[in-house]
């Protein structure tokens, strides 16, 4: 058996017939070490230990210089199970941030439609009130008019404008109600939305 300097400078050479002596002699101790490091996969450990041996050999003219091979191999084995398992963990995390994402925005469309939805509602709600309360309720919620500007614009005193007003709001609130199913925190949103 030729010792791991001679082995090493003729692989440094460029001697394929070391490089197979080598794999034959290694890869069944690397094997056996990173098998059980990959949670006993065996795909994952053939992927690594192929890997080391590519590297080995494009880093062969470096290898003049390495005290012990074995070492060396064991050395690159645990940092290449390193890498995959920071790799995996990047991944993981990239996979968990997407799906947040993808949450994200498939909630805040699904709430752009809901909301558009019930704004429908609501407008269908207006519409369906007396021509008179619908120019009230409209002069006050899309105008933003106070009370006083609604009777001065109407002709008419500031009681029947707050009495028209209301009324026009349950009605309003009723409808959205029975059709919509909205609460009252939703109920005041939509009016907000509507001026």
């Amino acid at each position: 058996m030729p010792s791991e300097t001679v082995i090493c400078e003729r692989l440094a050479a460029g001697d394929g017939d070391a490089f197979t002596w080598l794999y034959e002699h290694y890869q069944p101790k690397l094997f056996l070490f990173v098998f059980p490091l990959t949670g006993f996969s065996r795909q994952d450990t053939d992927e690594v230990v192929q890997d080391i041996f590519v590297k080995l050999w494009l880093r062969k003219e470096t290898l003049v210089t390495v005290q012990s091979l074995q070492a060396y191999l064991f050395m690159m084995a645990k940092n290449r199970l390193y890498d995959l398992r920071m790799a995996a963990a990047r991944q993981s995390k990239a996979r968990d941030v997407l799906a947040l994402q993808q949450d994200d925005a498939h909630t805040d469309v699904q709430e752009k439609v809901q909301f558009n939805e019930y704004h429908e509602i609501a407008r269908k709600a207006i519409a369906g009130l007396t021509p008179q309360r619908r120019r009230i309720f409209l002069l006050r919620n899309e105008s933003g008019l106070s009370l006083d500007d609604i009777a001065m614009e109407l002709h008419i005193s500031k009681f029947a404008v707050k009495k028209q007003l209301y009324e026009a709001v349950r009605d309003v609130k009723t409808y959205l109600k029975k059709h919509a199913g909205l609460d009252a925190a939703l109920l005041a949103l939509l009016f907000t939305s509507l001026k």
